[in-house]
């Protein structure tokens, strides 16, 4: 046998072992960072950058709409008096622009946040230095595309 040929069928092999794991599509899981990892690896996005997306130590003011699909999440300290933490969040969902604003607006009022400014595209709340939220959405491919920024005074 010629080294082409053994290294064709070791590459065929190996194809059907690395298919035969891979599932065929099912829920693996609970956790919606793992699910996301799942997906976005699925659809040809990098383990290593789907893994980045944590939203575990997101604050409960911080409203995600059902079967949204997280893109990014990110948090840390940010300097501020206080052990203040601030964070980004986007994510995608088909639901119109307009419902996803307002529903995320009912969720901060009922987390108690004060209203602090609105637009077509936008609505912001807060309480001064403890809490603070901003929503943008905007049209992304057919779907709607939220950002949400937020920050909160350490516990």
């Amino acid at each position: 046998m010629h080294r082409r040929q053994i290294f064709a069928r070791a590459v065929l092999l190996g194809s059907f072992v690395l298919l035969a794991g891979c599932g065929r599509g099912e829920q693996t899981t609970d956790d919606p960072v793992g699910q996301n990892v799942a997906s976005a690896a699925a659809a040809g996005v990098p383990a290593n950058v789907s893994a980045a997306i944590d939203c575990s130590n997101k604050p409960d003011f911080v409203p995600v709409y059902a079967n949204a699909t997280i893109l990014s999440c990110t948090a840390a300290p940010d300097g501020l008096d206080g052990g203040h933490v601030s964070g980004n969040l986007v994510y995608e969902t088909d639901a119109p622009e307009k419902d996803v604003l307002g529903w995320s607006r009912a969720q901060a009022n009922a987390a108690g946040l004060k209203y602090r400014r609105e637009t077509r595209f936008s609505y912001e709340a807060g309480e001064e230095s403890e809490r603070s939220l901003r929503v943008m959405v905007e049209g992304h491919l057919g779907r709607t595309r939220v950002s949400i920024n937020w920050g909160e005074k350490a516990q």
